[in-house]
């Protein structure tokens, strides 16, 4: 009998000794501070412009960790897209698109683990060149908006995430991005 109750104290001792671990981490707010990122990932285009190209971003933000499992931040970034290629008026054209992007973050914490929205707006610029008196630039201020996810080890994050920029004049872009934070 005394043997049984050393395995189930045992096991209670343990199972209490890893949940108090974990307490500390689960419960405490989210990384506060600077974080610079950059990633890469694909566009995607509509209207006219019906194709993906390639991508490249750079950001820089501030989190505020305060409360226990909530984060909320502001982060700025750049973003340039490669060349989206299709047909306008029957003529062969491209668009490339770049942006710079203000936005806030939400996101709940679970852990290492998060997720997150953010919601903002991008002032873009857009080049189309093509056959038949094609060429024409294009550019705005725009909402911009996303979702994603995020696991951090240490002081290293990753994320992927979803945008779109909600633009009238070339149709929507909408990215898809892996990145590399590290906060400060």
């Amino acid at each position: 009998m005394s043997l049984v109750v050393r395995r189930e104290t045992f096991w209670a001792v343990c199972l209490s000794s890893v949940l108090l671990l974990m307490s500390s981490h689960c419960f405490a707010g989210g990384n506060t501070g600077f974080y610079l990122g950059a990633g890469a990932g694909q566009i995607e285009g509509d209207g006219d412009f019906d194709d993906d190209a390639g991508l490249a971003k750079v950001f820089a933000g501030y989190n505020f960790g305060w409360l226990p499992f909530l984060d909320l931040g502001a982060e700025l970034s750049y973003m340039n897209g490669g060349k989206l290629h299709d047909h306008v008026d029957g003529h062969a054209a491209s668009l490339e698109i770049d942006s710079w992007q203000a936005m806030g973050i939400a996101g709940l914490s679970f852990g290492p683990f998060g997720v997150y929205g953010k919601a903002g707006f991008a002032e873009w610029d857009a080049e189309r060149r093509g056959d038949g008196n094609l060429d024409r630039n294009f550019d705005g201020t725009d909402p911009v908006y996303g979702i994603g996810a995020r696991l951090k080890l240490f002081d290293v994050t990753g994320r992927l995430e979803v945008e779109r920029i909600d633009t009238g004049d070339i149709g929507n872009i909408d990215s898809l991005t892996g990145s590399v934070v590290y906060t400060f």
